[in-house]
């Protein structure tokens, strides 16, 4: 079904790497690729269920059976005389019990929609204690992303103009009721657009961007709004630089780039960390490979469980020395379905598809949450995909 929702969980991460489930004890990237999916490096299983589901009905009509039959033969014997008269009563009670389970779960599936083991999806609230959840929302052509956890969080990028009120919407939608770090990753109208609709809307602790040189400073009114906005809701700007780090939802975000002036606002990019116990995401904006190059070349340790992949999948970005480098298991393309830019582009499937690692992409799959508790990173996705 296109619009099911999806659940996918990895193992628990060993020296920074994902260990495939069911491998208890392996910490090698290589090992990680011999599952039973291949080079995915996870397992899936329906734990016993019939089709994928449990029938809670019959295992609670079938205890209760097995229970009444164990207290008559204790008290009783297997002769008791009124074995068959008491039988006969307990089927009708057994019946009565199917049918008020299946009809309560009826009405369950007819309020919410779904099935019950989606239920928890269509009610998203807010990180468990001890966890982080980064969020890598669908805006169509454009970014946004959200981490949340230990009662903090942080916006990456909103959307197109028209997209701010998706956005807002979102993080109503898991509770959010303020955003204490904000940043727009370049001056971009289908990264920043609807930042100005979100600052509006939710009160944002701080706005970060990158300090391009003055040459390409924009005067679009998208970036001119942001700011304005900002400065009328009290929100502080500020400037992000290489070698900044928060501490923030438990974890650490750190800015790695941009290391050089550009005269292209796609590679004057934030591109930053984000590091929760053992499990790392790496966000990287629009960067295209000559600053990524630059990026290498500064030291930076780019290396991350989770990457957020160029420029939307444009060939652009994402070059086989900078992959190699992140060496992620996961990768996230955040475009907009049938775009004008045939995003994400053949030589980054073709990458990625060499490469055997798992890939999400907010065309298919809607938004996509992924969860950490610093040792195993779990996948939902909006649809199947």
């Amino acid at each position: 079904m296109a619009n099911k929702k999806k659940t996918t969980s990895y193992a628990a991460r060993s020296g920074g790497k994902i260990a495939p489930i069911g491998k208890s004890g392996s910490s090698s990237k290589s090992s990680s690729k011999s599952s039973s999916r291949g080079s995915a490096g996870y397992n899936r299983s329906s734990g016993g269920k019939k089709n994928g589901k449990l029938n809670w009905a019959f295992i609670v009509a079938g205890a209760i059976l097995l229970s009444t039959y164990m207290i008559v033969v204790l008290f009783n014997g297997f002769d008791w005389p009124g074995w068959n008269e008491g039988v006969s009563d307990l089927k009708d009670s057994a019946s009565g019990v199917v049918s008020s389970v299946e009809s309560a779960w009826d009405e369950v599936r007819d309020a919410h929609g779904s099935s019950p083991q989606d239920l928890v999806l269509d009610t998203p609230g807010v990180a468990a204690a001890g966890e982080v959840r980064v969020h890598f929302i669908d805006v169509g052509q454009g970014d946004s992303m959200l981490i949340e956890g230990s009662g903090e969080s942080v916006l990456i990028d909103a959307g197109e103009n028209d997209k701010g009120d998706e956005v807002l919407a979102y993080l109503a939608g898991v509770k959010l009721e303020k955003i204490d770090l904000a940043f727009g990753t370049h001056p971009h109208s289908d990264h920043i657009g609807g930042m100005d609709t979100v600052i509006e809307g939710i009160p944002v602790g701080k706005l970060l961007m990158p300090d391009v040189p003055d040459s390409i400073v924009p005067t679009t009114r998208t970036y001119l709004n942001m700011l304005d906005t900002a400065d009328a809701q009290g929100t502080e700007t500020l400037f992000a630089y290489p070698g900044d780090s928060f501490s923030v939802c438990g974890g650490t975000l750190q800015v790695l780039g941009p290391v050089e002036d550009y005269k292209d606002l796609n590679n004057e990019s934030l591109v930053m960390r984000f590091d929760f116990g053992k499990t790392s995401f790496l966000f990287t904006g629009d960067q295209e490979a000559d600053a990524e190059e630059d990026l290498l070349a500064s030291g930076a340790d780019v290396s991350a469980d989770v990457l957020k992949i160029g420029h939307h999948g444009s060939s652009t970005s994402t070059s086989q020395d900078f992959f190699d480098a992140v060496s992620p298991s996961i990768a996230v393309i955040e475009c907009g379905e049938g775009n004008d830019y045939g995003h994400p582009h053949r030589e980054i499937r073709e990458l990625l598809d060499k490469a055997g690692i798992d890939v999400y992409r907010t065309d298919r799959n809607g938004s996509i949450v992924i969860t950490s508790d610093g040792e195993t990173l779990t996948v939902r996705t909006e649809k199947a995909g």
